[in-house]
This record gives C-alpha cells, structure tokens and sequence, in this order.
C-alpha cells in the first residue's frame, strides 16, 4: 500500500475523509491541479508567527491560488491553557479565511503523521488550506528569559521530550519531531518549506527580550528542526527562512498596501487572543513591537550563495548579490568602489547575463516563486523589474550569460525555457520542455556555435538526460547520456573547440566527474573522475588560453579550489560562499565571499600565473529592498556606502 494510502488508513477519529486527497502524491491528483502548481508547507512555533513573520508573502501565495499546509507545533497556551489555545487557534484560522476571502468555516480531523497525532483544520470552500497543531505544551521551564522551553530543551537536551497538552496526550523525543516532519515534507510534496530563523547563534539559555539580534527559543527550535527533516527528506522544493523578532531593528520594507493588509490580517487573529485584544471594537493591535513586525518581512541568509560577476558593454565590472542585510538586489561597481541598490525582496541568489547588445540584464525570483527581469540600457541606470510571464519556479533560472536563454524547474516538477525577443528586450513565456519522468534539480544550459539550447538534466534515481532545440525550434525528446549516476551538482560550459564539457557530482564517490563532447560526431568520451569532493554547482569559464577552468567549494565553508588543465590547486584556504569566474579582456577573475559576520567579497585577479586580490567590497546597505511590483520605473540613483 502507497506510503499516503497508509497515512490515510491510519486515521484516528476522521471527520473529514476528503482531507487525504491532498496529501496523496502529486500524479494521484485530478487532472484539474487545485492548487495551481504550488504546496506551501509552512512550519512554525506559535500561532502567529506566521503571520507576524511569513506575510506578505502567505497572502501572496493564497492569492495565487497556492495550496498551504500550516503546522503548528506548540499549543501555545502560555499564560493560559486548553481553552486560551482553542481561542488562539480560532484566531489563525479566522485570519487564513479572511486571507482566502472565503467565510471562516473549518472542518476538523485527526492525521497521524510519523509519530505523532495532529489535530488538522480544512477550511470548507477550500480545501487546499489546511491549519495543523501539533500542541505540544509550551510553558517556560524557568522563570521566563532565558529558560528553556519543552521544545527547545527537547531539540537541544539528549534524551529529553516534550508532552502535548490535549489528549490523547503523546511524548515526543527530538527523532521523533523531526521523523514527524519528514513524514509530513514526503506526504505533503511540497513546493515550497517556509520555516523560522535555525540560524541564531545566541544559546538558549541566553537569549532575552528586546536584546539586539535576539529571537524566541522555539522560534529556533522549530527551525532546526525543520532543516534537519529537510535533509531526511529531499525533494524539489524552495526552502525559505524567515528572520523574527530581530526585523524590528531593520529598516521597514514594505509598502503602505502591504502593511495594510498585514495589519488587518493579523488583527482578524488578535481578536480571538485575550492577551492581544478584547474584541475588534477595542482592540489596539497591533501594538508595541507587532507594530514593527506588521511593517517588515526578511530572510534568513545562508550566506553560501555565489555572487554573480558581470561586465557592460563598456567593459565595466560588477559584482551582483542579494544583500542579507536588505534582502535587496545590489550592485557593486569595482571601478567606482560602492553599491547600487536595485531594490526587489528576495532569498535567493541571482543570475546576471549580457543581451546581445552587451548590455547587462539580471534575472530574480521572490519568495512567491515569481521570476523578475531587469535590464540596464545605460550607464548607472537599471528599469523597473518586469515579471517573466508563466509558470512560478522553484530557483532562480539559470541563464546563458552571453545568449540570453533561461531554464528553470516549474512547481510542478517540470522544466521551463525562456528566450529574450529582439528588438524591444522582453522575454518570451516560459515553454515547457518535453517531460522528464522523476526530474531532478538542478539541470544545466549551454548554446552551442548554432545558437541552440542544450540542457542536461537527472532524474531521482540519477540517470543523466540531455534534451535539444532541433533547427525547427522544437525539443528533442530527452535521451540518456552515458554517465554513473549523479547527484546534481551539474554545470556545462561550451570550451573553445565547440564542444559540450559537462560537469557532476559522482553518487557512489561524491567527487567532480567530467565529461566531453566531441564536436564533430557528439558522442561523449569517458566519464573523468577528478577527485575532489564539493559542495553546491561548480563555477566554470574560459581561461586565458581559452581552456576550460573549473573553481569549486569543498565543503560548507571550506576551501575554493580551482581545476586548470587538468592541474589542481587550492586558491583559498576557508570562504562563506560558493565561487563565482568570470573572464573579462583575457584577464580572469575569482569572486567569494569570506567567512565573516558581514557580507564581503573578494575579488581576484590571475596575473601571470598567480592570484591577486583587486578588491575587497564593503557591506551592502542595510535598506532598500522593496516589492518587486512597487519598484521605481527608473533606479539612477546608487546608494553610497558611508
């Protein structure tokens, strides 16, 4: 029996059946998706974390027509009991049906999901909303500040466990909690993970209220739980942190209609929350520093992220990054040595690439699954960021830097080609290539002499594909490339002879694997076992010579090392990020981001033969980033680093 099947038979006191179809895998579906392509599996401590934190981009994902699944952990009854946390659950689920339009009118079941018994809302006009609590108790442990908590002594104590507060009454060890959310992540398929900040470093038992950078320990708690599920669950979805308490020490950015909504649809919460409100007629929130939360929304940086390297047609130089500070695009100009802030609100790393008339373009996609497109016709200008037509995706697309083609991994598992239109600089609708049973991210594009996209994918079980644009424009059925099974890790790279280099991760080695396409015939030599072990997708560009150079990360914070005719060579000994290459006027250059509370990059320059630094970026702003939708129609004005 399928393992959702199981789940379902499983059921402890159903008052909904029609809740499981949800949870059946995704080719078990009606033909009609009711979910428009997107699972939002959102997993929090409290009872308006997520809306404090998650919003606007909740709101935005429920308008789009996104199925989402909450989950709950704590009872959150502190300062009450069962009946103060029945309240405050009638208060989450008045402000999701207030999100939805839809009248507040829940039907109620028991799911068992792994280890645990989860009481499960599904909001009658739409089912694809679902509001689960797993209602673990959620007294402090302690006086108060600085205590631990049953969740976060559970997450963090060896041995310990944490009891719900309802009955059936259930005690739940840290295996157990985390076997619970995986469970739910491989039930669920979802297509995007929404979770708190796992990345505060200040223990527990330190942490206070209103302290600078200080968050809630089941904030954290929840958090790292949620990562580690995530590994014990694979899949192709987004993962999207949320910083909590600390965004009131941030610059405010959103919009006045942002703010708005947010403030009503957590007031729809806080009127069923005694400790908030007395009602709507007297209510004041939100108050205090709800008031600075309803008026920001940040991510959680991992800082691994490679910042992409980008010259004009002027022969100018520029980093691009996400700024963990702002969330921002930024650009850095390493001529006049300062950022522009091009605003946008993202989480995720940027592709930058050049349009046949040299002038730079970046690619962005916000946290929605929303791509966005902006383009710089002159110097020190950049216009408003524009949507890509189509499906929402999972990552940023990958672009060929000098051909202006894009892929990128819809929602629905599928992958999607796009092309800039000449002359007026727009991008076609994403065109979903011919279907790769299991697809895998990430995949990999190269244009070859003939203008035509390649692009090399695996499935799940890591066989290696490549699908083509034939010279009627149309794609060639996906056909096996002879490889080992891979693990992502995929780049490609046209070398100077016209032939296809592919680059992957080994299954059985875990080391960079090469292959190379003969031009003339294309058939593809042996597969090169090049030793190394790394971590994310390898950076690869032409030399000075036009060789192939391939620089990599080892490990999570570990050393980039570079790959040049068939030499190998460690550049720098520790970095935050991922490398990025690039080559400019037969010079090539190295960019990371070193390990560090601040977000810097180093570039390097080879100068015969040996690397030198030629420039060390300061910090991007901390504000500045903004919707996407609202952003100037001009940015001419760059932000100066004081």
């Amino acid at each position: 029996m399928p393992a959702a099947l199981l789940a379902c038979a499983t059921l402890k006191r159903i008052l909904f059946i029609g809740l499981c179809t949800l949870l059946l895998p995704l080719p078990a579906l009606a033909a009609t998706d009711p979910c428009q392509g997107s699972r939002d599996l959102v997993v929090v401590g409290h009872m308006d974390d997520d809306l404090l934190f998650m919003n606007p981009d909740l709101l935005s994902a429920i308008q789009a027509g996104s199925c989402m699944q909450v989950l709950y952990l704590t009872a959150s009854e502190r300062k009450g009991g069962l009946e103060y946390m029945y309240s405050r659950e009638r208060g989450v689920r008045a402000a999701y049906a207030y999100m939805a339009g839809l009248a507040n009118e829940w039907q109620q079941a028991r799911l068992m999901v792994g280890s645990a018994s989860i009481a499960q809302f599904t909001l009658r006009a739409r089912s694809g909303i679902q509001l689960s609590h797993l209602r673990l108790q959620d007294p402090w442990l302690g006086p108060g500040w600085g205590s631990l908590t049953p969740l976060s002594r559970a997450e963090s104590v060896p041995g310990q466990v944490v009891q719900t507060l309802d009955s059936p009454q259930q005690s739940l060890n840290r295996e157990q909690l985390v076997q619970t959310l995986a469970a739910l992540i491989r039930l669920y398929r979802p297509t995007s993970i929404r979770y708190l900040d796992d990345t505060n470093p200040t223990p527990y038992t330190q942490l206070c209220w209103r302290c600078t950078g200080h968050g809630h320990p089941d904030h954290i708690a929840s958090a790292r739980l949620v990562r580690e599920a995530m590994l014990a669950a694979p899949g192709n979805y987004a993962q999207i942190g949320y910083v909590d308490y600390p965004i009131q020490e941030q610059s405010r950015n959103l919009t006045l209609s942002e703010i708005h909504s947010k403030t009503e649809i957590f007031r729809r919460y806080a009127w069923h929350d005694q400790h908030a409100c007395k009602g709507p007629a007297i209510c004041q929130e939100p108050a205090g520093p709800a008031a600075a939360w309803v008026q920001r929304s940040y991510y959680t940086s991992r800082a691994d992220y490679p910042a992409s390297l980008l010259s004009d047609s002027t022969g100018r130089l520029s980093f691009f990054a996400s700024g963990e500070q702002n969330d921002a695009i930024n650009q850095w100009d390493v001529d006049e040595q300062r950022w522009t802030t091009l605003g946008g609100r993202t989480a995720d790393a940027l592709s930058a690439f050049q349009y046949p008339d040299g002038s730079p373009g970046l690619f962005a996609r916000d946290a929605t699954g929303q791509v966005w497109v902006s383009r710089s016709p002159d110097e020190d200008e950049w216009l408003a960021w524009q949507k890509v037509p189509g499906t929402r995706v999972l990552h940023t697309p990958l672009v060929s830097r000098h051909a202006s083609q894009a892929i990128a991994m819809g929602t629905d598992g599928h992958f999607y080609w796009s092309a800039a239109r000449q002359p007026d600089y727009g991008w076609s609708p994403w065109q979903a290539l011919p279907t790769l049973a299991q697809a895998a991210y990430p995949a990999t594009l190269s244009v070859d002499t003939q203008g035509r996209a390649h692009v090399f994918a695996s499935n799940q079980g890591g066989q290696l594909f490549q699908t083509y644009q034939q010279a009627n424009s149309q794609w060639q059925p996906w056909q096996a490339v002879p490889s080992p099974l891979i693990s992502g890790g995929l780049a490609s790279i046209v070398n100077a002879q016209g032939g296809i280099e592919l680059y992957m991760r080994d299954r059985q080695s875990q080391h960079l694997l090469r292959l190379a396409q003969n031009p003339g015939n294309q058939h593809w030599s042996r597969p090169q076992d090049l030793g190394l072990s790394y971590v994310g997708i390898p950076a690869l560009s032409l030399g000075e010579q036009e060789q192939v150079v391939v620089a990599i990360q080892k490990g999570p914070g570990g050393a980039i090392v570079l790959v040049d005719k068939d030499q190998i060579y460690e550049v720098e000994k520790q970095s935050a990020s991922q490398p990025a290459l690039y080559k400019l006027g037969g010079t090539l250059y190295l960019a990371n981001r070193p390990i560090g509370p601040k977000q810097h990059y180093r570039l390097l320059e080879r100068r015969h033969g040996k690397w030198v630094q030629v420039a060390l970026t300061q910090a991007p702003p901390p504000g500045g980033g903004q919707s996407f939708s609202e952003a100037p129609a001009f940015i001419t004005q760059p932000f100066v680093q004081p």
